[in-house]
């Protein structure tokens, strides 16, 4: 019963992290489109306040010159009416159906006219950019918050499925717990059924794990590491093969575990390669070396943990909490965590 409670928990654990992730990526796509949209909105207003600027002084120039024209030519060559018609027009064409020049404004007249016209026209075309633009961030705005409803709704889920988990290994670690006392040791049967709900078929205890890859990184074998590295399985709680620190480093012949590139290894040793080779490709930039600074020094393992914890290994999970969270379980109990 117990063991089947693990596998249900942590099969729902692990499509509720692909769901998350799923999420995550719509939500990234979403801001995107939401910033770039906003980002060219911003830049076709600003065009379209210079353009109207511009439409508005051609006009004015054009008011002006036609009125200059109107008064050296004297009141008996260009009739108000004639005026008013240059005034109103958009092109040379439009003047052209309407009034008959004197010499004096004609050519001004009809190059102001086409300037004012051209100008107008590009100040329409960028308005009807603008009104597209805002329907299309009104549908991002949208998009935007549908992604972020479902992230949450994603994120509550997968605190749902951590915490069925995590009740179900608890349970797990007190029954070892009490047959180890009242039979004065364990079957391994019954605490392997137990490490496969967890870990999948393709492991080894975390114990034994955490003690290979400490010689891997050349780090003690202090009880310090070892709760700080079963602490960090623990954490993960993954059952790709072979890969209890879910690494996404690719190998030889390693396949997806899952839909956001956690791997399954081949065996135990492409495992741990594959783990320090991800540490030693971070060291700096992600702040693994930090780990693994701590480790060699054999800190106390809430140390450690915090380390990973400030690493980008999985920075910010549990609220801030990752690894450290685990630390004082692992710690009360080592030898029921390590045979999992």
């Amino acid at each position: 019963m117990l063991v089947s409670r693990i596998e249900v928990a942590a099969t729902d654990l692990e499509a509720n992290r692909e769901a998350l992730a799923r999420a995550d990526a719509k939500l990234s796509r979403a801001e995107h489109r939401s910033a770039m949209l906003q980002h060219l909105r911003a830049g076709l207003d600003a065009a379209a306040l210079r353009a109207e600027a511009r439409y508005e002084a051609a006009r004015r120039t054009l008011n002006d010159a036609a009125a200059q024209a109107f008064i050296d030519a004297g009141a008996g060559s260009l009739d108000p009416t004639i005026l008013g018609a240059v005034l109103d027009a958009g092109s040379f064409d439009e003047i052209d159906d309407r009034v008959i020049y004197s010499s004096s404004i004609a050519q001004g007249a009809i190059d102001l006219a086409n300037t004012v016209a051209a100008r107008k026209a590009r100040l329409d075309e960028r308005s009807r950019f603008v009104n597209a633009i805002l329907r299309k961030r009104t549908a991002a705005d949208a998009d935007l918050e549908d992604a972020r409803a479902v992230k949450l709704a994603a994120v509550q889920a997968q605190e749902s499925a951590i915490a069925a988990l995590d009740s179900a290994r608890r349970d797990a670690v007190s029954l070892i717990g009490r047959l180890r006392n009242r039979l004065d040791g364990l079957d391994a049967l019954d605490v392997s059924r137990l490490g496969d709900a967890l870990q999948g078929a393709e492991h080894v205890t975390y114990g034994r794990w955490a003690g290979l890859f400490l010689r891997v990184i050349g780090a003690p074998v202090c009880r310090d590491n070892l709760v700080a590295i079963v602490s960090w399985q623990v954490a993960e709680s993954t059952q790709a093969a072979w890969n209890p620190l879910a690494t996404t480093h690719r190998m030889d012949g390693s396949t997806d575990f899952n839909g956001v590139g956690v791997q399954n290894y081949l065996s135990l040793a492409q495992g741990l390669q594959a783990t320090k080779e991800t540490i030693e490709n971070g060291w700096d930039v992600y702040r693994y070396g930090a780990i693994v600074g701590s480790l060699r020094a054999c800190d106390r393992a809430v140390r450690t943990a915090s380390a990973i914890n400030a690493s980008s290994w999985c920075y910010g999970c549990v609220d801030g909490q990752y690894v450290l969270n685990i630390v004082p379980e692992v710690d009360a109990d080592l030898q029921s965590y390590a045979a999992l």
